[in-house]
């Protein structure tokens, strides 16, 4: 069996964010949770056990749910350093693991981390019989320091080169035959090892003369230390996202682009969610966050070219004046509205009427004052929600909640809209 231990003991001072830095969210979502998925999704992984710090190990059961983490099966405290984390997590797993098991320790903070390394670090430990550790070459120009501080010290200073070509830089995750793991802590408590070196498991296989095997590395699999760390993985995110051809089918499609206005796109969202219909925020932007009219990001479903239109029975444009001019720039846009009007439900509120008014799929509607010119042909009526065969309309913010209540009626029922306006205390 190969076990993830992954290690999320840490406060995270360094970072200043008031919370453990493998708490902190990215997009919405911690980055422990980013860490966990690749161990969890890896095919030679078998379980995972999270070593956390106290107050978060209820946080680990309710991550496990919400991510859907089949593989993690147990949670248990994680110590002051490094080392006591690898050893609570040792420890629990005396009546789990059995000796010829691997075990792979990895820092929570890590969430770099790519399959191919997380596969070699097991395939080098089971051929050395007793341990690999991630490792890459060191590749910058490199010299010893005077001081033991920081090169930010003006004091410090270098005038001692050191041959890269020497230098192995570790790190996780490391992996163990179970039982050498044991065996080795066991040795150095008896003998007071653990006490005389530095709280890491690679210092105290230098003390007591073990040998260390390189497995696999990545220059670019960092523990997040610093603000700009997280800067740099919410990038990597990002990119990762774009990259993504996964499609996504929903009941609902709500097109955003920068500048929509949020209430007219968020709250519709919410509202039919509520009415258990799968929305999906799709960005016509090229990427996976838009930003709202009031330089709000907000991170959406997918991109809209990933949609599976022929699962959805209604697509939604919200209005705002810089967004409805993308939208309106948009060939995907137009070409799903026409399709949809078809035989399913196009809507729009504020000023996205003029959208679909300029295509000619309506005779009549209402749109924000604001833009009653911009309407063709089309008959404006003074009212918050109009029901033109199947193109609705909404008049603007102020009517957003009718709006989004009449799509809960025309795609779920009228007894759900009563009861989410019951809900919400909206009154007509």
């Amino acid at each position: 069996m190969n076990i993830a231990v992954i290690l999320a003991g840490g406060v995270g001072n360094r970072l200043g964010a008031g919370i453990p830095k493998q708490f902190v969210e990215i997009l919405g979502k911690p980055i422990l949770a980013y860490t966990i998925e690749p161990f969890d999704k890896h095919p030679d992984i078998d379980a995972i056990l999270v070593v956390c710090v106290k107050p978060y190990v209820d946080y680990i059961w309710e991550l496990k749910e919400k991510y859907s983490f089949e593989k993690l099966k147990w949670v248990t405290e994680g110590g002051a350093t490094f080392q006591e984390s690898v050893m609570n997590g040792m420890n629990y797993l005396s009546d789990k693991a059995q000796k010829d098991d691997t075990v792979l320790f990895h820092f929570g903070a890590s969430p770099f981390i790519k399959p191919d390394i997380i596969a070699d670090v097991i395939k080098v430990c089971k051929e050395k019989g007793t341990n690999a550790i991630s490792t890459t070459d060191y590749l910058l120009l490199s010299g010893m320091k005077k001081l033991p501080a920081s090169v930010s010290d003006p004091n410090n200073f270098t005038e001692e080169y050191i041959n890269r070509d020497t230098i192995a830089v570790m790190n996780t995750p490391h992996a163990f035959q179970y039982g050498f793991l044991v065996d080795m802590y066991k040795e150095a408590v008896e003998t007071g090892v653990i006490d005389t070196v530095e709280p890491h498991t690679t210092t105290l296989m230098y003390a007591m003369g073990k040998k260390i095997f390189f497995s696999k590395g990545s220059q670019d699999n960092i523990k997040i230390t610093t603000k700009d760390d997280l800067e740099l993985f919410e990038g990597y995110v990002l990119e990762q996202q774009l990259k993504s051809k996964d499609k996504v089918a929903g009941d609902v499609v709500v097109f955003l682009a920068d500048g929509f206005e949020e209430c007219e796109g968020l709250l519709v969202v919410d509202l039919l969610r509520r009415a258990r219909l799968k929305v999906i925020m799709a960005s016509i932007m090229g990427r996976r966050y838009v930003k709202s009219s009031r330089e709000i990001l907000i991170q959406v479903d997918c991109l809209a070219e990933n949609v599976e239109y022929d699962k959805a029975q209604l697509i939604i444009l919200p209005g705002g004046r810089i967004g409805i001019e993308k939208l309106r720039e948009s060939k995907l846009v137009k070409e799903k509205c026409r399709e949809f009007a078809e035989n399913k439900y196009v809507a729009a509120v504020c000023s996205a009427p003029t959208i679909l008014a300029g295509l000619g799929l309506m005779e009549k509607a209402t749109v924000h004052p604001d833009f009653k010119d911009s309407m063709e042909s089309v008959e404006v009526l003074d009212e918050s929600v109009v029901v033109d065969d199947n193109i609705i309309t909404g008049q603007g913010l102020g009517a957003t909640i009718p709006f989004a209540l009449e799509l809960v009626k025309i795609l779920v029922d009228e007894e759900v809209a009563d009861r989410i306006a019951k809900t919400i205390c909206f009154r007509e």
